[in-house]
Formats: structure tokens, sequence, C-alpha cells
């Protein structure tokens, strides 16, 4: 506490002797006229940020700016979702052609006769147990999830006060 760093007092020199030709009063006077520049500054950098984020939640302005960048995307993400349509629709007509499902069905025969005990079997006693604890696992969970999300509903109904109709 006390000190004061070089320059910010103008009743100190560089080497931080006292200037006695400086008196209190036109040292005070100093120190205003430097604090009074410095918010000047530091309102018109409050000010350019405003504009800046006014330029910037602008969407209309935004838009017109860069027109052109989402003009690309919009043609990019449309051709995209055409050409999966495409792929789909064709890979679909594909697999509907005769020869497509004799291939199928042999490969299917070829699987069946290379082991014929996966034909139609039922799970074991492990996957079954397995499967039931997952089933009620994820029940629990649920449950425990729909019951918070009423009582924070519940709660929330009740923090809010009653509004007054008018006669």
């Amino acid at each position: 506490m006390g000190e004061v760093a070089t320059g910010m007092n103008p009743t100190t020199t560089g080497n931080g002797k006292v200037n006695p030709e400086v008196s209190l009063q036109e040292s005070t006077r100093q120190l205003d006229g430097e604090i009074a520049a410095l918010r000047e500054e530091l309102a018109g950098l409050v000010a350019e940020l405003d504009r800046r984020r006014h330029e910037l939640l602008d969407v209309k302005l935004q838009a017109r700016r860069h027109a052109f960048g989402m003009a690309v995307t919009s043609v990019a993400l449309l051709a995209t979702a055409s050409g999966f349509v495409w792929l789909g629709a064709w890979n679909s007509r594909r697999r509907r052609t005769t020869l497509s499902r004799v291939g199928r069905l042999r490969e299917a025969i070829s699987r069946v006769i290379d082991r014929p005990e996966r034909v139609a079997a039922e799970p074991g006693v492990p996957a079954r147990i397995l499967t039931a604890a997952a089933n009620a696992a994820v029940a629990t969970v649920i449950k425990r999830i729909l019951e918070r999300g009423f009582q924070r509903a519940l709660h929330r109904n009740e923090e809010r006060p009653a509004r007054l109709e008018a006669p």
C-alpha cells in the first residue's frame, strides 16, 4: 500500500525523487485529466463493442453479408440429402432384382447347411438373464427420470404466485 507506479504520480520524477515544482493541486488536476481521458477512451471502446454486438445479432445484415456462403451451404446440404435419397432408392431397386434375391437365398441356404444348430435357436440361459437384467435397469432409470420430472413440475407450479384476474 502507498506504492505508486512510475509515471502515475506527477509529483515524482522518473527516478522516484519528489518534484517540488508541481503543487498538490496541480498534480490532482493532472490526475483528473488522465482519468477523464481514460474514461473517454473506455466509453469509445464500449460503444464500439455495443455496435459490433448489434451487428452480430442482426440476422438480416448477416444474411446480406454472407449470402454467397449461405447459398453454397444450402446447395451442398440439398445435394447431400438428395444423394442419400437417390442412393437408397438405387440400392432398393438393385436388391429387388431376381438375380440379387437368388444370391441372398443361396447365401442363406449355405449358412443353414454349415451351422444347422443356429437355425431358429433360442437364446441360452445367460442371455435370457442378461436381457431381463438390462430391461429391469432401463425401466428403473426411466421411472426415476419421470418421477424427478414430475416433482420438478409440481415444485415449479407451487412457486408461481397466483395471478389476479381483473374484474
